[in-house]
C-alpha cells in the first residue's frame, strides 16, 4: 500500500470515530438534557469497543493506539486504561453528559483530530 493510501485510511478512520464523538460533544454542549438516544448508544458503544481489547476490529485497534498514545502524553500519571475506565463507567450510569464526561470525552476527541490533522499532513508530503 502507498503512502498516500495507508494515511488516506488513517485519516478516513480517525475521522468517523471522531465525527461520533463531536456529534455527541456539539449535542450535549448545547444541551445536555436532549441529547439523542442514539448519540448516546453510539458513544457508549465505541467506548465498549475501545476497552475490550481481545474483541477489536483492526478500525477499533488502530483508533485504540492513537487514544492511549495521546493520554499517555496528556495524563502522565494516570494509566489511559484507568481513564477509559472510568468514562465508560460514566456512560453506563447514564452519567456521560456530565461535566467531567464532557471533558473527558474532549480529550479523545482532540486525539483523533490532532491524528486527522497529522495523516492529511502526510498525504500531502506524500504526493
Amino acid at each position: 500500500m502507498s503512502d498516500v493510501g495507508l494515511n488516506s485510511n488513517i485519516y478516513d478512520i480517525s475521522s468517523k470515530y471522531l465525527t461520533i464523538l463531536n456529534r455527541f460533544l456539539v449535542e450535549a454542549n448545547y444541551d445536555s438534557t436532549t441529547v439523542s438516544s442514539d448519540a448516546m448508544k453510539e458513544v457508549q458503544m465505541f467506548l465498549h469497543q475501545l476497552s475490550t481489547p481481545l474483541s477489536m476490529s483492526f478500525q477499533i485497534q488502530m483508533v485504540s493506539q492513537i487514544i492511549h498514545t495521546y493520554l499517555k502524553e496528556y495524563l502522565r500519571n494516570q494509566p489511559s486504561e484507568v481513564f477509559l475506565q472510568h468514562l465508560m463507567l460514566s456512560f453506563d450510569n447514564q452519567m456521560g453528559t456530565s461535566p467531567e464526561a464532557l471533558k473527558q470525552l474532549a480529550l479523545l476527541a482532540e486525539a483523533l483530530n490532532e491524528e486527522c490533522d497529522n495523516a492529511f499532513s502526510r498525504m500531502r508530503v506524500s504526493r
